[in-house]
């Protein structure tokens, strides 16, 4: 058993502590009490001093296999080769087209990645891995197509809900991608931890073929499984829907698929996927930076769930919706992603908040609960994680604050001084205490 003393506990239960003391035992909060009712041995308590004590924060949108990728060189003679081909095709597919569209964007990510060889991509990965956890991330929803993280997953210190991607471009290609990633979900839910979740990431509405959208959304409802996708995130992606054609046809063939074309032109992307009978409470999307107010409107009707990705709508999708917006259609129905492609990305959460917070939209105790359990409650992990309340699991950061300061200028500190997972310390001083 340990007492953490401090002098600010922002609970995200509509409660600030001032002076108090968490209980820890077992990995779970035992307890919470007015310091100067801890009365254990001096060697179980922990005196914090000026401090802040949040709860862990809860990243809703990570594809850490990307981390490392414009810092990888490609390693010997195949690599090399590999590279040059990829970048080949890459210039000849999309010869003419702007360097600045989307399409264009993700086919030189996937450029880079491929190049990596199965060791890189997993030592990304993990470098991803700790590098959220150091700015204070003790839950991630992780999106890949790779069944090969799961195993890295598995053994994360902190909670993990992994959502595997799909794509399909034909009726045929769609039941057979069911078919197996059916079968392969149902093998991982009898191996993974308890830490470890599973959910399903139908790409995007432009590189999902109809019958793929409607085996897996019958099947999640079935299976009361998250479905996750990107949704009106592009130009390319609204070109597509409104023509039957875009840039994100020159995509799709970069990665080998065939042309896909919309069931019906000239719908919005949430008439596009209600009349497939997808968009339900149980259903995330991300982004969705080109949707008009009637449109996140009609959409937050639905009861879907919302990821807000500012620093990946601005470099990747070149429009991102205002902070205000967001917050006006899905109050507590969104959470934060720090995704980014940038060399310099830290994945702090903190900080992708306090930039998009710049006009003060959020108080600092609701701000916190957009990192915690707000996006704990769409994740439906609100029962162990999100908040500092007795039975939880004891996921949370400490914040070492100076002399003067008080919980309101945790704002300025953007990574912990400390990050506990279930009782154990991940983190001390920026030091990693664990390894993958």
């Amino acid at each position: 058993m340990k007492c953490y003393k401090a002098k600010w506990i922002l609970t995200s239960e509509d409660s600030v502590l001032e002076n108090h003391a968490i209980v820890v035992d077992e990995g779970k909060i035992v307890d919470i009490l007015p310091n100067t009712e801890v009365n254990f041995e001096e060697k179980y308590v922990k005196e914090l001093g000026n401090a802040v004590i949040t709860p862990g924060f809860v990243d809703m949108f990570t594809q850490f296999q990307y981390t490392d990728e414009n810092i990888t060189k490609p390693s010997g003679i195949k690599n090399t080769l590999k590279k040059f081909f990829i970048n080949f095709s890459r210039k000849y597919n999309f010869a003419g087209v702007s360097p600045d569209t989307y399409s264009l964007k993700w086919a030189t990510i996937l450029s880079k990645y491929f190049t990596m060889d199965r060791n890189e991509k997993i030592k990304s990965f993990e470098n991803g891995v700790n590098m959220a956890i150091k700015a204070g991330t003790t839950c991630v929803a992780q999106v890949s197509k790779e069944f090969k993280y799961f195993d890295v997953i598995n053994k994360m210190p902190i909670k993990t809900y992994l959502f595997f991607e799909v794509y399909a471009d034909t009726s045929m290609k769609s039941k057979k991608q069911f078919k197996e990633l059916r079968a392969k979900v149902e093998d991982l839910v009898m191996h993974k931890g308890d830490n470890t979740h599973i959910g399903i990431m139908l790409n995007s509405i432009s590189g999902v073929h109809k019958k793929l959208w409607e085996l897996f959304s019958k099947y999640c409802r079935k299976h009361n499984m998250l479905l996750m996708t990107r949704f009106a995130e592009s130009k390319d992606e609204m070109e597509w829907l409104e023509h039957g054609f875009s840039d994100i046809d020159l995509l799709h063939k970069f990665m080998g698929m065939r042309k896909i074309t919309p069931y019906e032109r000239d719908l919005s992307p949430v008439e596009y996927l209600n009349n497939l009978k997808v968009l339900t409470k149980k259903v995330i999307v991300a982004n969705g930076n080109y949707l008009s107010e009637t449109e996140l409107e009609k959409l937050a009707e639905t009861g879907a769930k919302f990821v807000y990705q500012p620093s990946y709508s601005e470099e990747i999708c070149n429009h991102k919706l205002p902070l205000k917006t967001v917050l006006k259609y899905f109050p507590e129905n969104f959470g934060f992603s720090t995704q980014s492609f940038k060399q310099d990305k830290d994945y702090s959460l903190l900080k992708e908040a306090v930039l998009a917070n710049e006009n003060k939209e959020l108080d600092v105790v609701e701000l916190i609960k957009y990192l915690t359990i707000y996006p704990a409650r769409i994740l439906r992990l609100d029962n162990f994680t999100g908040s500092i309340k007795i039975g939880k699991c004891a996921d949370f950061n400490v914040f070492k604050l100076e002399e003067g300061e008080d919980y309101r200028d945790l704002l300025k500190k953007h990574s912990p001084y400390a990050t506990y997972s279930n009782g154990r310390k991940l983190v001390k001083k920026g030091d990693i205490r664990y390894t993958l």
